[in-house]
């Protein structure tokens, strides 16, 4: 974690020293410091993943819950950045999108979780009370 805030103050920093003379390369060296950050983290997500795996296995819930887990997961965690770093630069409009974009493919990848749901309820309901 020491070497994030490093990173991050250190990006801050030149961003802040260049923003005077070059906002240009201010704005690229803010996003290459967070660049920086996103990928270290993701590096240390692998444990996670391996751990979140082996409690979906114990559990005797189907793998396949667990990977959209994952998946939302992950699709949060990348459309976040992305939506964080297009306001960093003053795309507000374009940081909206991302984060349609993002949840439209959520509710796509949970869709067969949604059925699954759905079914369960319906065979709880007596098939007299249906009619």
């Amino acid at each position: 974690m020491l070497a994030i805030c490093g990173i991050a103050v250190t990006a801050a920093l030149a961003s802040a020293a260049l923003r005077k003379y070059t906002p240009e390369i201010s704005a690229v060296t803010a996003l290459a410091g967070a660049v920086i950050i996103f990928l270290t983290v993701l590096m240390q997500i692998a444990p996670l993943i391996t751990e979140m795996q082996n409690l979906t296995q114990q559990s005797g819930i189907g793998s396949e819950y667990g990977i959209i887990l994952l998946k939302t997961c992950g699709i949060c965690a990348i459309s976040r950045f992305t939506s964080d770093c297009c306001k960093d630069n003053g795309q507000q409009a374009l940081a909206s999108r991302v984060e349609l974009a993002a949840r439209v493919t959520i509710i796509i990848i949970a869709l067969p979780l949604f059925k699954n749901i759905l079914a369960a309820a319906v065979s709880l309901i007596p098939v007299n009370q249906m009619m």
